[in-house]
């Protein structure tokens, strides 16, 4: 497998009003359980700074079995029923191609 992944998607979670803090709670939650899901490469949620309600999702897959197994996976199937409660409606999901990811392991976010 090579460093950049070749699946990907960009997913807009838009939360019902007040329960973006609650949806930010499931997804790290989430984040807890990928171990279970070995060719997801990357997950990461943002709360959008505009926008009380608004979170951006990106996701990053090793190859399109892996993108078959996080769709099959019981964890995600779980999330969906969590996520059908707080969200205002489906999520905009946008299929990517990643091609360039850069970690700067010399900058510590924390």
């Amino acid at each position: 497998m090579n460093d950049n992944a070749q699946f990907g998607a960009l997913l807009q979670l838009t939360a019902q009003e007040g329960k973006r803090d609650e949806l930010l709670r499931v997804l790290t939650n989430y984040v807890n359980t990928l171990d279970g899901e070995p060719g997801t490469t990357l997950f990461a949620a943002a709360a959008d700074p505009n926008d009380d309600e608004l979170v951006w999702v990106w996701e990053e897959f090793a190859d399109a079995d892996a993108v078959r197994g996080h769709f099959d996976h019981d964890f995600f199937r779980a999330l969906q029923l969590e996520l059908a409660e707080l969200l205002a409606g489906p999520a905009a999901v946008r299929p990517l191609a990643p091609s360039v990811r850069r970690v700067n392991p010399g900058v510590n976010a924390e």
